[in-house]
C-alpha cells in the first residue's frame, strides 16, 4: 500500500493525471459559464457609468454606443467582448443593450461544450 502513494506506482500517476484533467475541466467550465459573463456585465456597467447622466435616453444610447465602440476596440476589453464584435445579436432591444457571444470548452476525450451567451444592460435605470 505504501508503494501506491510513494509515486513509484503507475496507478498513482494515472490517478493524478485524471484528477488534474478533471480539475482543469471544472475550472474551465466555471470560467466559461460564470466568470466570463460576469466580466462582460461589469464591462457594460463600467461603460454605462461614463454616460449615465447625459440627458434623455436617446442621448444616453448614442453616447453609450460611441463609448462602447471605443472600448471594444481597446486592449482593455475581455476576450468575450472582442468575440462579440463579429457575432450577430448585439445592439439595442428597446432600452436594453444586448451583448451576445459564443464560447466553448474543448478538451480531448470530451464532447465539445458550445453555448451562446447573452448579457443585457438596461439603459433607463440602474439594475
Amino acid at each position: 500500500m505504501s508503494d501506491l502513494f510513494s509515486g513509484r506506482s503507475g496507478l498513482f500517476a494515472f490517478l493524478l493525471v485524471v484528477l488534474v484533467m478533471i480539475l482543469s475541466v471544472v475550472i474551465r467550465f466555471v470560467s466559461v459559464v460564470t466568470l466570463a459573463p460576469a466580466k462582460v456585465s461589469s464591462e457594460l456597467e463600467e461603460v454605462f457609468t461614463r454616460v449615465e447622466g447625459i440627458g434623455t435616453i436617446n442621448d444616453i444610447k448614442v453616447e453609450f454606443l460611441k463609448e462602447w465602440g471605443e472600448y471594444r476596440r481597446s486592449d482593455e476589453c475581455s476576450a468575450a467582448v472582442s468575440a462579440s464584435t463579429e457575432y450577430p445579436g448585439n445592439g439595442f432591444e428597446g432600452n436594453v443593450y444586448v451583448v451576445s457571444y459564443p464560447d466553448s470548452i474543448e478538451f480531448p476525450g470530451f464532447p465539445t461544450f458550445r453555448r451562446e451567451f447573452r448579457v443585457e444592460r438596461s439603459m433607463s435605470r440602474r439594475n
